[in-house]
């Protein structure tokens, strides 16, 4: 187990017959965590918690937080900061009181703050949620930069492969497009 060079190295060839609308998440996914030890599968499980609208608040950030892996750490983070500021975005919108919702986090620098202010200005939904998306994908990109051969590295690419995953089920050529994305940056790693 943990040998992230060939789980890495195969990464493009598991997701090489993608065509338009058939991406399968759950299949790639599970393919990787067969090959992981019981100790990263666990941390793949926990990423899925993220990724469930059901599970997320206070609960599953303070979980992450102490997390023993620094990407499932630094990723959760920057995902209740930038929800924190939907939140107030639409609350404020709203005329309502967001406080319900709104996941308290230790005092930090979030250098994204205004860029995720300034993306909810656009009145286009789905442009909205897709430089959302694109700034979720470039975080995970940044907190594994270096990781190039280790559990970072496949956690970042599965963060990529959920959102291409959304996006093929809301749109098949931007998800398509966010594929061929995906391909190229795990070719260009190796």
């Amino acid at each position: 187990m943990d040998n992230y060079v060939y789980i890495v190295a195969g990464l493009p060839e598991l997701t090489a017959n993608y065509e338009g609308g058939d991406f399968d998440y759950k299949a790639l996914k599970d393919s990787i965590t067969e090959l992981l030890s019981e100790k990263d599968q666990q941390l793949v499980e926990l990423m899925e918690e993220g990724f469930d609208e059901n599970t997320l608040g206070a609960d599953f950030y303070a979980k992450a937080a102490k997390s023993k892996n620094r990407f499932i750490r630094e990723y959760f983070d920057f995902d209740a900061r930038l929800r924190n500021i939907k939140v107030q975005y639409l609350a404020k919108r709203l005329g309502k009181k967001g406080d319900d919702y709104f996941v308290e986090m230790p005092d930090a620098d979030f250098e994204e703050q205004h860029q995720i202010r300034v993306i909810l200005e656009d009145v286009d939904f789905v442009d909205r949620e897709q430089k959302m998306d694109e700034l979720k994908w470039e975080k995970a990109s940044d907190i594994a930069r270096m990781d190039y051969f280790n559990m970072n590295a496949i956690l970042a690419f599965l963060v990529k492969a959920k959102t291409v995953q959304r996006w093929a089920e809301l749109d098949p050529v931007k998800g398509e497009e966010m594929f061929h994305k995906l391909v190229d940056e795990v070719r260009r790693q190796k």
